[in-house]
Parts: C-alpha cells; structure tokens; sequence
C-alpha cells in the first residue's frame, strides 16, 4: 500500500533576528534536563523530625495533584536540606521565623550562578522552604487539614461532586514594582522601621510589631542579595579574557551595588532591580510564577528608558537587555522540570504584563517601549514567559493596530488584545462599589489595573482577590 505524508500548509514561528547572546541563551534554556544546572525545586529544613516544605493548600486548584498530596509532602520532607538556624529562632513569632528563614536560605545556601553572555543576574529561586511551623503548631495544621471536616476533605467532596475547585492559591498579583524602581528596597525599608516606630512598647511585643519585624527582615533580602551576586560577577569579571564581556560584568556588579536597594536610574539597573525582586516575591510563594504579574512594563519601565536612550543607550542594546529577562522569566517552568513530557513547561505559571491602554487623563499612554516590547516579543517567540497583553481602546494608534495585528497573523497568540479597556475600567469601578473598596480602586488609579493569572483584571500593589480561589464548573 502506497502512502503519503501531507504536506505542511503553515509554518510554526520561529525567532527571528537574535543576537548569538540572546540565541545562545534562549537555546541553553530549552536543552532544559541537560543544562549542567536549572531551577527545579530544592527544598530546605529547620532540621526537626516534623518539619514540612510543602503546603498543599496552595494546590488545592490542580485537582491532577490530588493522588500526590501525601507523596509531595514526604518526598520533599526526605529531600530538604538543613538549615543552621540562628539561636534565638524558635522564640521569634512565626512571621518572623519564616522570613528569617526565606532570606538565609536565598542569600547563604542557594547557589548564584551567571550565565555566560547574560545581562540579568539572579538565577536560582524557586524553594520548597520550611514552613517553619513548632510541633505544636504543625498539629494543629495538620488537624485542619486532615480531620473529619477539615481542608482536604472538604476540598475533595467539593470536587467529587462536580462543583468545581476551590483552595487559598499563591500569586495571582501584582506587586508594586514601581516603588521598588523609585525608592528603592531602602525607602521602603525605612518605611517599615518608621511604621515600627510608631507602635507602643505593648504593640512592639505582640503580631503587629511581629509582622513588621518579618517584613523588616524580607526588605533587606534583595540587598544582600545582590551583593552576593555582585561578587559573582567581580570574580567572573577577574577571569575574563574578553575585554567587551569583562566590562559587561562590571557593569553589572556596579549595577548590583546600587538595586535594587537603591532607586533605579539607568534603564539596565531598572530591569535588573525588577527581576530580583520579582524572583524573590517567587521564591516567598513557594509556588513560582501562577499570576505573580508584572503590571504596565512600558509606563513604569518608561522614564529608565528615556533617561538610558537620551545617555547614549542603543535601542538594541536596550532589548537585548528586556530579552535576558525574558529568558529569566521563562526559568519558573524548572520547578518541576522532570515532570511530564515537556520539561515542567505547562503554560500554568503565567507571568503576566500589560502594554498600552489609557492613562488618568483619558490619553493613549502608547510610547517607544511600547513598541520596543512588542518588537522584543516578536523577536523571541515562540517563548510563554513573560505573557503579553495589549490593552486597546477606541483611540488606539493605527501604527499600534496595524503591529499586533502583524504579529497575531504569525505568532501562534502573542500578544494577547483586551480590545475593551473602557469597558474594563468601567468593570472595574462597579466591582469596587459593590465590594465597598472606592478607597482602593477609584478613578484617580483605576486606569493603572493590569492582568494576572488566567486573564483577570486586578488593581496594582493593593490587590489580593484570590482570583482563582473559587473555580466553579458551570
């Protein structure tokens, strides 16, 4: 019997017009399971026989983990490695432990590697980090977990029965990146030490002075972090025998002695600021990446790029810049790398960020980054980290009409159009009026609202809406 094969009527995207840094990094990441070393979780321990890393709650919303709940648990318990905890850890609130723990493990136990070629430092972070939890606070955990009534069983007969999925997830939100930019990890250190401050001696002693305490401890973590990976590059920067890579290397090392402790003020200390610490609100969630979102990239990213370009910046160094934090956003997928077929790479730890879209004014905010992203975005499809999402509304340019739609005619769906962003804002302001929040989603800052997890809109730096909470089959 003859046969035939048919013959391809489209071709799938390929990137286009990279650099042999970019391609060479985009390549190293997809040999995934070969690379010399990834992300995948490493889980780490107080040392205690009832320690636990993982935290099932946070997965009660992927019923296909529910036959290994109890298997993540031990497995991850055998694998963890033992943290030397400070003498007093065990009297400290479990706020406080738990932030301890977070930044001695990111800052003195991960490994903090750079890759060759690579603008962007920060590498390793996705944790299975003790919960930190005393005997008797795991036994009263686990007996709302596991009793009669309690979390999983409930969970379970919510499902069983066909009602959908329901669990208190991680991410879905989008921190306040911005700040970070422009006051940087100090100001709003000093912001928590004077809200400390303010507290009674009794306040001081109890949950509030406890919390800002932790919160204290979690806002020196990207300093001392960045000194670490500042002294990564020195050391790479002293074996360097190309002269233009040499230099990169400093520079990235000044960079990392400035943010993101500092405020941002080149466009490269911008970028690198906001991949620090957008990795490590990650590696807190123990979950990396599902809707930890990075809001309006080009309003907030704009005045860095204005100030680098206006300085002698390249527009395409500048890109080159946006694709190695491309190639970082994607290294969320390690996590479970060795799971499935596909490397850990299941579209399900979404990233996303928000292009163009109306301004307080009522303005098209549409400028040069803009485009730059979008160009970015062409360039290195098809790639899923970060995913981008173009706001449109009856003003849009036509240069920008004519370019998403160029790029969706060949890019298998990036970006994505929220073709209604009048209509969007206006969802918006209802839904804060009927949930009495006017104060927090108002029409002085609705129009900065951006998009998180599976597509929903919510507000930026004050927004924990737990919007996959609740998943009903309808």
């Amino acid at each position: 019997m003859n046969t035939t094969t048919a013959t391809a009527q489209f071709a799938i995207k390929e990137p286009r017009g990279l650099s042999p840094r970019i391609t060479w990094l985009r390549d190293y990441f997809f040999s995934g399971v070969e690379r010399p070393w990834n992300n995948e979780f490493m889980p780490w321990s107080t040392g205690t026989p009832w320690d636990v890393q993982y935290d099932e709650i946070s997965y009660y919303i992927v019923p296909e983990t529910y036959a290994f709940l109890q298997t993540f648990r031990s497995s991850f318990h055998q694998m963890a490695r033992t943290v030397h905890l400070h003498d007093d850890f065990w009297k400290w609130s479990l706020p406080e432990r738990r932030a301890w723990f977070v930044k001695e493990v990111m800052v003195n136990y991960m490994p903090h590697e750079v890759l060759p070629g690579d603008l962007i430092a920060g590498s390793r972070f996705n944790l299975q980090a003790s919960r930190c939890w005393t005997k008797k606070e795991l036994q009263e955990r686990d007996r709302l977990i596991y009793g009669k009534k309690g979390a999983r069983a409930m969970m379970k007969w919510f499902h069983d029965h066909g009602f959908g999925n329901s669990g208190a997830t991680s991410g879905h939100l989008i921190p306040d990146y911005k700040r970070v930019l422009v006051e940087g990890w100090k100001g709003i250190y000093e912001d928590l030490m004077a809200r400390y401050y303010e507290l009674s001696d009794r306040e001081k002693s109890g949950p509030r002075g406890a919390q800002l305490h932790a919160m204290m401890t979690a806002a020196l973590m990207p300093k001392e972090l960045a000194a670490v990976y500042a002294g990564e590059c020195l050391r790479l920067a002293a074996k360097e025998s190309t002269p233009s890579r040499k230099e990169e290397l400093k520079q990235m090392a000044a960079n990392l002695e400035r943010v993101p402790w500092e405020p941002s003020v080149t466009f490269h200390e911008a970028v690198q600021a906001l991949w620090l610490s957008h990795m490590l609100v990650m590696s807190d969630e123990n979950y990396p990446g599902p809707g930890v979102s990075f809001g309006r990239l080009d309003q907030y990213l704009l005045p860095y790029w204005d100030h680098s370009i206006r300085n002698g910046m390249d527009r395409e160094f500048g890109k080159e810049i946006l694709k190695c934090f491309w190639v970082h956003s994607n290294t969320a997928y390690d996590a479970m790398i060795r799971v499935g077929g596909n490397q850990g790479i299941t579209a399900g730890f979404g990233q996303l960020f928000n292009l163009s879209g109306l301004g307080a004014d009522g303005a098209d905010m549409t400028n040069d980054l803009s485009y730059a992203l979008l160009e970015v975005i062409d360039e290195m499809t098809p790639i899923l980290e970060p995913k981008p999402n173009v706001r449109l509304h009856r003003n849009s340019p036509e240069k920008l009409m004519d370019t998403v739609v160029s790029m969706i005619s060949s890019n298998q769906g990036a970006p994505f159009l929220l073709n209604f962003d009048e209509r969007s804002m206006a969802g918006m302001l209802r839904e804060a009026k009927r949930s009495g929040v006017g104060h927090l989603i108002n029409e002085s800052n609705v129009h900065e609202y951006a998009s998180v997890g599976c597509l929903e809109n919510t507000m930026v730096g004050n927004d924990r809406s737990g919007t996959v909470d609740n998943n009903l089959n309808l």
